[in-house]
């Protein structure tokens, strides 16, 4: 019986891969899937989750409009190993609307996500729930130019917020968050990551308020690898382990970062100064943004 069931399984994801239709393009670089609605937006993730091993990778797909019609779904790339997101997702600049209890748009990335914004709410991270985590060796996530304006809140007992990533070991580059971030818990709140252990963060600004008992961060509320070049303009709140840019250093190498100390009571790092970390009042953080 465990066999007959194993031969139906296996049928029922390779016809379902093989019937995967979106909107038009063949997957390729020059000729993306183009995805037009939830219906594609539908097709990719069930195809990634439930389809063949490694089905998006070397996959290209693009956003071609805003998707109005809410997502309220489990997200692309479910699981850390065959089911991962493994393509390249182009959001071509347009915004995907959330109405999400579950989860925000990708799960596990090991591909690039670029050129996407989010909006509206989400009770997790809107972007991507983890980022090229090093479950797989040789495999990292790429999320670049990528914009949050949906509000966040998490209150379950292991999950943390935040604007762009929850938790990342890959690339994230020329992100920013604008909405307000909360865990009414306490696994820690961020603008663009709740955890980034061995990732690089780069280039990103938050512009939410963020919110958390313990472990907040304007940028990351817990750091390690590498962040750069980031600025945090808004407020952070919580009890213990608060920073205008990181909560606790986890051994993070931080550079050319700012943050405005007329929003934000707290100092860069824990509450404290740090090498590579300028607070600036607000005029002339707006001339590091300018820059």
């Amino acid at each position: 019986m465990k066999k007959i069931l194993l031969i139906v399984a296996t049928i029922f994801a390779t016809t379902l891969t093989a019937s995967a239709q979106f909107s038009g393009g063949s997957g390729t670089q020059t000729d993306p899937y183009q995805i037009t609605s939830k219906a594609d937006m539908l097709t990719l993730r069930d195809s990634t989750n439930y389809g063949v091993p490694y089905w998006s990778q070397g996959k290209y797909f693009k956003l071609m409009n805003d998707i109005t019609d809410s997502l309220n779904w489990t997200g692309i790339g479910f699981s850390a190993d065959s089911n991962c997101f493994y393509g390249v997702f182009d959001g071509n600049n347009h915004t995907i609307y959330l109405n999400s209890d579950t989860s925000g748009i990708f799960i596990w990335n090991y591909g690039i996500i670029e050129n996407v914004i989010t909006a509206g709410r989400c009770e997790q991270t809107p972007i991507c729930g983890v980022n090229g985590l090093q479950a797989i060796p040789g495999f990292t996530g790429i999320i670049r130019n990528c914009h949050n304006t949906a509000n966040v809140t998490t209150s379950g007992t292991f999950i943390g917020a935040a604007g762009i990533v929850l938790d990342n070991s890959g690339e994230v580059y020329n992100c920013s968050n604008v909405g307000t971030i909360t865990d009414e818990y306490t696994n820690g709140a961020g603008g663009i990551a709740s955890i980034s252990v061995q990732g690089a963060i780069t280039n990103c600004v938050n512009y939410g308020l963020i919110r958390c008992q313990t472990m907040v961060g304007g940028i990351v509320a817990f750091g390690g690898g590498t962040i750069s070049k980031c600025i945090n303009t808004n407020a952070v709140e919580g009890v213990t382990n608060v920073g205008a840019i990181i909560g606790i250093n986890g051994g993070c190498t931080i550079t050319d970062c700012f943050y405005d100390i007329q929003m934000c009571k707290y100092k860069a790092v824990d509450n404290q100064d740090h090498p590579g970390v300028t607070g600036l009042p607000t005029h002339l953080l707006m001339d590091e943004l300018a820059k």
